[in-house]
């Protein structure tokens, strides 16, 4: 599809024919200093009509912008505004209800002129956007519904891969040291359990603590919208800033709808990742520079099973192995039931089957 202005066209590149231009994409975004991001499965690209040059382009990973980079000789000329246009034309025509795009915080001007406004940033480095700032105020008038009175109100956010006896005492220390505990669940899709079955399982796990209140995930904890791979070079880079998007996020929008005062994660012996997780959740929840009111971050010691740490991951390598009735021991009765169920039972009837 091209639409024709001047000397420059523009056009959307999906499926097969973005494979075919694929190439000369990472080439123009090389020219930005930029790397294309494998999650995008759709981009608008401009295109000189005397060569069909690439002049700029903009990829769409979901509801998340990337990609996006103009050439220096057009920038200012109108093309960016062009291409931003037919790109939130593009996501809201596939049925999300925002956008969001993450950049680095010198650009962030150009994509005001996009529609999109900043909902955090870290001065003079990154700058998290939104296009459609209603549906986060939906969200947290969602959350306001759930308000429970109280000093000490805590909060836990989990991907529960699924939910193990680790989660649960981390749940039961905060829910000893609370008056309300508000655990949070990751919504991306995109683990071993589904989203459905990981928070039925954290709500059954959880549900003789009177004093927890089990949200649904969203866009704006822990999404696939606050990863920027695209322009970052070091994976440690890119995990740092996700995760003081993420805190900044939770700190200035989640915190207050609910009055959480203290966050509580797992301490992280083994997994370099997550531990550089805490630290950089511990410096933007509690630096006063950030925010008028901080967070506190409590680390709870992991609970352990034969002095090794209870995980989530752990469990998934016995299911894998096929061992499932050893994950007894690390797994709540409910979730050791749902285990029981669906792989246990099934695969009993699969060997009966066969020898039948």
């Amino acid at each position: 599809m091209y639409r024709n202005s001047d000397d420059i066209s523009i056009s959307l590149l999906s499926g097969s024919d973005l494979e075919r231009k694929k190439h000369d994409i990472i080439d123009f975004l090389a020219t930005g200093d930029l790397r294309i991001d494998d999650q995008v499965t759709t981009f608008v690209v401009a295109l000189s009509q005397d060569n069909e040059r690439i002049v700029a382009c903009a990829g769409l990973d979901k509801n998340v912008v990337k990609c996006v980079c103009v050439d220096k000789q057009l920038r200012g000329s109108g093309l960016s505004v062009r291409l931003g246009t037919e790109v939130i034309m593009q996501g809201l025509s596939k049925g999300y209800d925002d956008l969001f795009l993450f950049t680095k915080y010198i650009n962030s001007r150009i994509f005001d002129g996009w529609g999109f406004k900043s909902l955090v940033e870290i001065p003079n480095v990154v700058s998290f956007m939104d296009y459609d700032s209603t549906q986060l105020e939906y969200y947290l008038d969602t959350l306001k519904s759930t308000l429970r009175a109280g000093e000490r109100i805590g909060s836990i956010v989990m991907n529960a891969n699924p939910f193990t006896n680790g989660h649960r005492y981390l749940v039961e220390q905060a829910s000893k040291e609370c008056d309300w505990v508000h655990v949070f669940l990751v919504r991306e899709d995109v683990s071993f359990f589904s989203y459905d079955t990981r928070l039925t399982l954290v709500r059954d796990g959880v549900s003789d603590l009177r004093n927890v209140v089990v949200h649904e995930g969203s866009d704006y904890i822990i999404s696939h919208a606050t990863f920027p791979q695209y322009f970052l070079k070091k994976d440690e880079e890119i995990t740092e800033q996700a995760s003081a998007i993420d805190a900044l996020m939770f700190r200035k929008y989640i915190a207050p709808s609910l009055n959480i005062n203290i966050r509580y994660v797992g301490t992280e012996p083994t997994d370099k990742t997550t531990a550089m997780y805490n630290v950089v959740l511990k410096k933007f929840l509690e630096d006063c520079s950030y925010s008028d009111k901080k967070i506190e971050l409590k680390e709870i010691e992991r609970v352990k099973f034969q002095d090794i740490a209870v995980s989530a991951s752990r469990v998934r390598s016995l299911i894998q192995e096929n061992r499932y009735r050893e994950t007894a021991d690390l797994v709540p009765k409910s979730t050791y039931l749902y285990l029981n169920k669906f792989f246990v039972n099934e695969k009993e009837e699969r060997k009966s089957c066969h020898e039948n």
